[in-house]
């Protein structure tokens, strides 16, 4: 259920001027409904949309920060288990391929809590309510089975779509957009993230496809080349160094999905703020 934009200029939707509501029994006019120029995750434009993903990481530092250490020291851990159980990479079989396969869901399982319980804590704060770490991790647990069933299934599906390429990056663009925020606030599943992009698709490619190439590029060439120069292969020191530098683009991250998916919700129906956001993640 949305509600529409609170009157106090200092509340999430100020600075906007939307459209009146539609008359009863008519839908929402979205077409040409002016964005809001003020609220903390509704960005009205592409610079608003890099702007409210930096304010994101700013305004929820704290928690943010305590949620990806957590998950990263996990990340490490599980590294570090995968070379000792699989000392040889090519030879994956036996026992220790298990392990690491374990390993690798155990680490999913972790990550999708987290995100989760940082979707939560970042809407909150936004709307005024500061939530902690330990609040988000709490609303996540409850969810656990949708975060992790769905998140799971979109992570498949999209990996077999890169196997043709192009279905795969669409995939990506809609999931890395919407999928965080349907499983968190609307506790529905992946066919309504497609029902969210499908009406936004370029202009939601054109935020989502510069983030991952930023993201890519750190992943695949800045976090490696700095864990090879400052540790020994397979070794701790190399797994927690790897994992630390994950840290940063996994808070990001967050502001990414959060900042995207506010957007294309307002879009949807001219009336999704903030505030509506934070009732409908806490009901």
């Amino acid at each position: 259920m949305s509600s529409s934009p609170p009157p106090d200029p200092d509340r999430s939707g100020a600075g906007s001027n939307p459209e009146p509501l539609p008359e009863p029994g008519r839908p929402p006019r979205v077409h040409g409904a002016a964005t809001p120029l003020s609220d903390p995750l509704v960005p009205p434009d592409l610079r608003g949309w890099l702007d409210r993903v930096i304010e994101v990481v700013r305004r929820s530092l704290v928690p943010l920060l305590t949620l990806q250490v957590g998950v990263a020291a996990l990340g490490a851990v599980l590294t570090y288990l995968a070379d000792v159980a699989l000392p040889d990479p090519t030879r994956p079989g036996g026992f220790g391929g298990f392990a690491v396969m374990l390993g690798m869901l155990v680490a999913f399982a972790a990550g999708m809590l987290v995100q989760g319980a940082s979707v939560y804590v970042v809407i909150r704060d936004a709307a005024g309510h500061q939530a902690t770490a330990t609040e988000g991790l709490r609303f996540a647990a409850g969810r656990a089975s949708g975060l992790i069933g769905w998140g799971l299934a979109a992570a498949l599906l999209t990996g077999l779509g890169f196997l043709l390429i192009v279905p795969g990056i669409y995939l990506a663009i809609v999931f890395g957009a919407a999928l965080a925020g349907v499983l968190t606030v609307e506790r529905a599943g992946i066919s309504r993230c497609l029902e969210l992009v499908h009406r936004r698709f370029w202009p939601t490619a054109g935020r989502i496809v510069p983030a991952a190439a930023v993201g890519a590029f750190y992943s695949l060439v800045v976090s490696p080349y700095l864990v090879s120069a400052l540790s020994e292969p397979r070794s701790l020191s190399a797994a927690a160094l790897q994992a630390a530098l994950g840290i940063p683009m996994g808070m990001v991250s967050v502001g990414v999905a959060v900042v995207s998916y506010a957007e294309l919700r307002f879009h949807e129906r001219g009336e999704v703020f903030t505030a509506t956001l934070a009732d409908e993640i806490a009901r």
